[in-house]
């Protein structure tokens, strides 16, 4: 038996020819799928390559996009912002005709019309633009619409409401655009309760 397993361990070259051209077919089929998946590799590399390329360019069109933005509105702004001024350019003339008047010893009178006709005419601009004097004193205190300076005490008006003006608050469309100064009616201390 020993003679038998001894022919098994050796390689004649007709076995060694055998097992090279079996190896051979067994490899032609791997060399193929290596290929394959080689070229599979390479076109998933450039997929990949141009979609980060695409995503560079877009990324770049959309900062370039709010820089854009960015800079018109603050063109539009100036460009409101310089209709506002070129309509209060007409009201400084006035200003500067009143108090070219006052030197000419004009009567005060006339000075108070002048003055008057001007502020009626910066209340017209302020209007066209939407915004408007508010009417407070005597109101409830509202602190969306009023900043309180002060307090007083009064048992002649309620709680919380509005006794003077110290300066005049805006309404813009109905909003608070400046709020208004004011002072505030409070009860008076009762020292039993």
């Amino acid at each position: 038996m020993s003679d038998q397993h001894h022919d098994f361990d050796e390689i004649t070259p007709e076995t060694e020819a055998d097992m090279a051209e079996g190896a051979a077919e067994a490899a032609a089929p791997l060399d193929e799928e290596v290929i394959h998946l080689r070229a599979a590799l390479a076109d998933a590399q450039q997929a990949l390559a141009n979609a980060r390329n695409d995503y560079l360019r877009a990324h770049a069109d959309f900062d370039n996009f709010r820089k854009r933005m960015r800079v018109e509105r603050d063109q539009e702004f100036g460009r409101g912002s310089d209709r506002v001024l070129a309509e209060l350019l007409p009201i400084l003339d006035d200003f500067e005709r009143a108090l070219a008047a006052v030197n000419e010893a004009s009567t005060v009178e006339s000075l108070r019309q002048g003055v008057t006709l001007i502020y009626r005419q910066l209340q017209s601009l302020l209007e066209r633009y939407g915004i408007t004097p508010m009417d407070v004193e005597g109101k409830p205190f509202d602190p969306m619409f009023h900043d309180a300076v002060a307090s007083v005490t009064s048992a002649d008006v309620p709680e919380h409401t509005i006794t003077n003006e110290v300066q005049r608050g805006y309404l813009k469309n109905g909003d608070a655009f400046r709020p208004a100064k004011v002072v505030v009616a409070m009860q008076p201390f009762n020292e039993q309760a």
